[in-house]
């Protein structure tokens, strides 16, 4: 019962254009469906994976900002809209 009374509000509160899920390249938010943003996406999870053991690996501060800094940099730049 809760999930569904969370989702109705949901309905009620989203505009139109974020309940369609259909994929489409041009369009700002539908862009995150098409086969290619979910493999930008699954290359951003890889490389924010290897961050995270490096910074383990090697956990001085300066090396985790540093690496933190540049893959929030890469992440970025990987799914940004304009190609």
């Amino acid at each position: 019962m809760g999930f569904e009374l969370i989702r109705f509000y949901l309905l009620l509160m989203l505009p139109e254009w974020m309940q369609v899920t259909q994929p489409d390249g041009s369009h700002f938010f539908r862009r995150k469906f098409t086969a290619a943003y979910k493999a930008r996406l699954r290359w951003v999870y890889r490389i924010w994976l290897g961050s995270g053991l490096l910074m383990l690996a090697i956990p001085a501060p300066p090396v985790v900002i540093g690496l933190g800094l540049f893959t929030t940099f890469v992440s970025f730049s990987l799914l940004d809209e304009t190609e």
